[in-house]
C-alpha cells in the first residue's frame, strides 16, 4: 500500500488529496488546520495517519491536534479501514501514555517512530530501538535511517528478518536510501510513503506518488520471462571491450583496417558512428563479421577538424567506456573548437568526478554541471607526466594511453590503486597490435614515447565476449549442459576469471583452447578457408556439463572485473552455504548503482544478500520465487535476472528488456521457447 504523505496544503486541497489515495498521512504539524477541520478530515471512511512532532509544534499543540484528530468518527469493528496515530518512540513518557490510551479508546492503532537524520546507527541499536517500540506497546514499529551509502540502507532493511515484517516500517531516507522504500513492500511492510510532488515530499528521498504507484503495478512490467534452459551451443558475441577499442585504433590508423568477428551492439554501434564522424568510411558485412574501416590517418584528422571553427558534438549513447575514450583523443581534433562528449539514459547519470584534474593537466580543459555529462572541452593536449588514482577504474587510463602516444612529447602516467587491470591489459594489447608501443611498469608507471602512429591492420581478430559468456556459463552451471563457443582462452579480457570461481563452485567443464591469432590464407582467415560454414573468429569454447547437484559456495575478489558481480551473484544464489564478493566498491557507477540494483532485485525474489564493506554476502542454498523485477535499464541486470529464472518455477516479469541492445541484442536467443 502506498501511504500519500500530506503537508503544507489548506483544508480543501487535503480533502482532495485524502479522496484519492490509498492511505494518507496527515502532518498535522506543518499544515495548517483548525481543530474542527481536523477533525472533520480524520472522521472520513479512509486509511489515515496523524503525524505531529513535538519538536516542530510543541507538546501542547500535539496533543491538542492529535487529541481533534482521535476524536472524530474511528472505523467500525468490522471496518478494513486503518487508522493510526504516529508519536516518537522516545517523547515524554507522560505524553506518549496520555496519547497512548485516547488512541485505544477510539480503535486508532499506535506507530512509534525513530528518526536518525544524520547517518545510520549500528545494527545492535536499531535492534534495541525497535525492540523498545514494541515493548511500549506500538502496533507498528517506524525506523527511519539516513543511508550515505547503498550499505546503510541494506542494514536497516534487515531488521525485517527479525520482527514480524507486517508490524515494521523500516526503511532509509537521502537519495542513497530511496531504493529500501519501495523494497520494504516486497519484504513485507504494510505501507510505504510516497509525496504528491517533489516540493511536499516530508522526508529525504521521498519517491512521488505516480513513481510509487508505478513501482508496484503489473502493468509496469510487460516482459514475461518464463524460461528453464538454455540452447545446447551458444556462439559469445564480439567483445565490445575489445571492439570499440580496436575501432578506435583503425579509426587513427591511416589506410584499411579489416576487423573480423564483430558483431554490432549499442556500444560499439556508438564506436562507429564516431568513426564517421572523424570522416572515416566504415563498411560491415555480417558474413564472418567484417568490419572495413578506411581511414585517412589521424594527422589527416586533425587537419581537416582544424579548417573550421564550428563547434562538434560527439554522442557516447550509453557508453562510459567510449566517453573516456574520447575526452582526452579530442585534444588532438582542433584547440581552436569547443567539442561536446555527451550521451543518453544511463551514461547521463554517471559521474565524472576527477576527470577535470586529470586532463588539465594535458592541456584540455573538461566542463561540466556536477561532474555530469554533457561536458565541453576545449585546449590542445600534449604530453605531460601525470599521476592518478586507478580506484575508480581504468577507462580514462586507456583513453590517456590512446591518446598520449600521437603527442609530439613523451608522457609517463603514474597511477597509483590501479584496478581493472585486465582492461589495462586490453587497451595495451590493442595499442601493440596497432603498433603503438608503451611500457608497462608493473600497472604503477606507464612509460609513452611520443610522436607514435598506429599502424593499419588487413586483418584483426575482435575477441569473443567474456562478460557475455560468463552469463551464460552461469546459466548452464545451474540448469544444463551447455557449449560456449567464438571465445579466446587466456585472453586479456578481465571476465575471463568466471572459469576459475566455477571450478571454485564444482562446475564440471571442458575447455578448448584454439589459436590465438588469425592466420591468413591469402585473402581470407585459414579457420573461414578449411569450414566455410563456420563463421567463428575464434575458435576457442567452454563445455559445461551442469545441474548436476549441488553447488559449493565460494569467495573471490572481484574487483579487477566488476562486470562479473551479476553472474556470481546468481551463481552464488544457486550454491550452499554463504559466498563472499569482494569489489562492491566499482559497482557505484556503472550503467546502474549494481550494488543497489542486485540487492533489490534479487532480495525482491527471496535471495539472503548483505552488504558488508567491500563485500557482498549471499547465502545460497534457499529457492527463489517468481516476481516484478526492474532492470534499471541497466543490460547486465536484466541479462542476470533471465539467468537466474532458469531455476525459479514461477515466470519473473521485467520492466525493460531493450536495454540488453547495449552489449548482446541477441541474448534472448540462447534460451529454449
Amino acid at each position: 500500500m502506498i501511504c500519500l504523505s500530506l503537508q503544507k496544503l489548506e483544508f480543501k486541497a487535503l480533502l482532495r488529496a485524502v479522496n484519492h489515495a490509498e492511505m494518507s498521512e496527515i502532518r498535522l504539524d506543518l499544515t495548517e488546520m483548525s481543530l474542527r477541520e481536523i477533525s472533520k478530515l480524520f472522521s472520513k471512511e479512509t486509511n489515515l495517519i496523524a503525524t505531529c512532532r513535538i519538536d516542530i509544534v510543541g507538546k501542547e499543540a500535539c496533543i491538542e491536534k492529535l487529541t481533534a484528530a482521535i476524536s472524530g468518527n474511528w472505523p467500525g469493528k468490522k471496518s478494513k479501514i486503518k487508522k493510526y496515530v504516529d508519536i516518537e518512540f522516545d517523547a515524554p513518557a507522560d505524553y506518549r501514555e496520555q496519547i497512548t490510551a485516547m488512541a485505544r479508546e477510539n480503535g486508532f492503532g499506535l506507530i512509534l517512530s525513530y528518526h536518525n537524520f544524520s547517518n545510520t546507527d549500528p545494527f545492535e541499536r536499531l535492534m534495541d530501538i525497535t525492540q523498545k517500540c514494541f515493548d511500549a506497546g506500538a502496533d507498528i514499529a517506524k525506523i527511519a535511517t539516513t543511508a550515505i551509502m547503498t550499505e546503510e540502507g541494506t542494514r536497516t532493511l534487515k531488521l525485517y528478518k527479525h520482527f514480524p515484517p507486517e508490524k515494521l516500517l523500516a526503511f532509509s531516507m537521502g537519495n542513497a536510501g530511496k531504493f529500501t522504500r519501495i523494497l520494504s513492500l516486497n519484504l513485507g511492510a504494510p505501507f510505504t510513503f510516497a509525496a504528491p510532488t517533489g516540493e511536499l515530499a516530508t522526508a529525504p528521498g521521498q519517491p512521488l506518488a505516480e513513481e510509487a504507484k508505478a513501482a508496484v503495478s503489473p502493468k509496469s512490467y510487460p516482459h514475461k520471462i518464463n524460461f528453464k534452459s538454455l540452447t545446447p551451443v551458444i556462439k559469445a558475441p564480439a567483445s565490445k571491450s575489445h571492439a570499440q577499442r580496436a575501432v578506435i585504433a583503425a579509426t587513427l590508423a591511416r589506410g584499411i583496417t579489416n576487423l573480423y568477428g564483430y558483431t554490432p551492439c549499442n556500444d560499439t554501434e556508438a564506436a562507429v558512428e564516431l568513426a564517421k564522424k572523424f570522416g572515416v568510411e566504415v563498411k560491415y558485412s555480417q558474413k564472418r563479421g567484417q568490419l572495413t574501416i578506411k581511414s585517412p590517418g589521424s594527422n589527416a584528422i586533425s587537419l581537416e577538424f582544424a579548417k573550421s571553427s564550428t563547434p562538434l558534438q560527439f554522442n557516447c549513447v550509453e557508453s562510459g567506456l567510449l566517453s573516456k575514450l574520447i575526452i582526452p583523443i579530442s585534444g588532438h581534433l582542433s584547440p581552436s573548437r569547443e567539442i561536446t562528449v555527451t550521451g543518453k539514459g544511463t551514461l547521463l547519470k554517471r559521474e565524472y568526478k576527477g576527470v577535470a584534474e586529470v586532463v588539465e593537466k594535458i592541456g584540455l580543459n573538461f566542463e561540466s554541471t556536477d561532474n555530469y555529462l554533457p561536458a565541453k572541452i576545449t585546449g590542445e593536449i600534449k604530453g605531460s607526466n601525470i599521476q592518478l588514482s586507478g580506484k575508480g577504474g581504468s577507462q580514462l587510463v586507456s583513453g590517456l594511453l590512446m591518446a598520449l602516444p600521437l603527442c609530439p612529447e613523451s608522457s609517463k602516467i603514474e597511477l597509483e590503486h590501479p584496478t581493472s587491470k585486465p582492461y589495462i591489459d586490453l587497451t595495451l594489447k590493442t595499442l601493440r597490435d596497432f603498433n603503438v608501443k608503451i611500457t608497462n611498469n608493473n600497472y604503477s608507471q606507464f612509460v609513452i614515447p611520443g610522436r607514435q602512429r598506429y599502424r593499419k591492420k588487413i586483418f584483426y581478430q575482435i575477441q569473443g565476449d567474456w562478460s557475455s559468456a560468463a552469463l551464460m556459463l552461469t546459466g548452464a552451471a545451474i540448469s544444463g549442459n551447455v557449449t560456449v563457443k567464438n571465445l579466446a582462452i587466456n585472453s586479456s579480457q578481465a571476465d575471463e576469471k568466471i572459469l576459475d570461481i566455477l571450478r571454485l563452485a564444482g562446475v564440471e567443464m571442458e575447455v578448448t583452447e584454439g589459436p590465438k591469432y588469425l592466420i591468413m590464407c591469402g585473402d581470407v582467415p585459414c579457420a573461414f578457408r578449411d569450414n566455410p560454414e563456420d563463421e567463428d573468429s575464434c575458435s576457442g569454447k567452454v563445455e559445461i556439463r551442469g545441474g548436476k547437484g549441488p553447488l559449493n559456495a565460494f569467495e573471490v575478489d572481484a574487483t579487477d572485473s566488476p562486470d562479473l558481480f551479476p553472474p556470481l551473484v546468481v551463481l552464488a544464489i544457486n550454491c550452499e552455504g554463504e559466498s563472499r564478493i569482494k569489489g562492491v566498491s566499482r559497482l557505484y557507477n556503472k550503467e546502474s548503482n549494481r550494488a543497489e540494483t542486485l540487492y533489490t532485485e534479487f532480495t525482491r525474489l527471496g535471495a539472503d544478500i548483505e552488504i558488508d564493506g567491500d563485500y557482498m554476502i549471499i547465502r545460497g542454498g534457499r529457492e527463489l520465487h517468481g516476481g516484478y523485477c526492474n532492470s534499471h535499464g541497466d543490460h547486465r541486470i536484466a541479462m542476470a535476472l533471465c539467468i537466474a529464472a532458469l531455476k525459479i518455477k514461477e515466470p519473473l516479469h521485467i520492466d525493460n528488456m531493450e536495454c540488453i541492445s547495449k552489449s548482446y541484442p541477441g541474448f534472448l536467443n540462447n534460451f529454449k521457447k
